[in-house]
């Protein structure tokens, strides 16, 4: 059975939301680092993958990626954009210090309406340059998620962000078909009234 789920890519403008969207779904996976396009609005990515559910059940997921954009300008679309989403992917540059708390407020603004479980979030620390990559902490109001320094520049950095993006889907997965299961009986309960 296929597993459907919906994953917004959000956080400050220039931070790499598009190149790892672009890397995670298979869309671009060299990407250029001399060439900056501004997302207008959003981006929508399809792909399928097989993972492993934190369960150890294997899933075929389809997934539907929006790559938002970190302007605020977007703001208005913000309600729609959150209108069925199961997992959120947050990603900032820590080498910037304003992103830090920019992507304090993108949680208070996309997360927390969500009301999504610590599980269906994961968060990125973005680097451009993997060359003396320093090692990043999450931020204090952000430490209950899934936390990983990323970077597109080297071989070990694109296969640990590989590997913890399948295991981010593998707990959607696991979300997903609790839910199906759960709104299955309770429409079973009604329909024995």
């Amino acid at each position: 059975m296929e597993t459907k789920v919906k994953v917004l890519v959000i956080g400050p403008q220039r931070c790499g939301k598009t190149r790892i969207a672009n890397f995670i779904s298979d869309f671009d996976e060299s990407p250029n680092f001399e060439i900056y396009n501004a997302t207008a609005g959003v981006r929508i990515l399809e792909f399928e993958r097989q993972v492993k559910g934190n369960n150890g059940r294997q899933f075929k997921i389809s997934v539907e990626m929006w790559d938002c954009s970190g302007d605020k300008k977007y703001e208005n679309c913000w309600g729609a954009i959150l209108r069925q989403a199961q997992g959120v992917v947050m990603v900032y540059d820590p080498s910037i210090k304003t992103q830090e708390k920019d992507i304090e407020l993108w949680h208070k603004a996309f997360v927390q309406p969500l009301k999504l479980k610590p599980e269906q979030v994961c968060l990125y620390a973005h680097q451009h340059d993997a060359v003396g990559s320093k090692q990043w902490q999450a931020p204090r109001a952000l430490e209950r998620f899934a936390f990983v320094n990323s970077t597109l520049d080297s071989e070990e950095g694109t296969t640990a962000l590989r590997k913890s993006f399948d295991k981010f889907l593998g707990g959607l997965a696991v979300a997903a078909s609790e839910k199906a299961k759960s709104d299955l009986d309770a429409s079973l309960q009604v329909a024995e009234r």
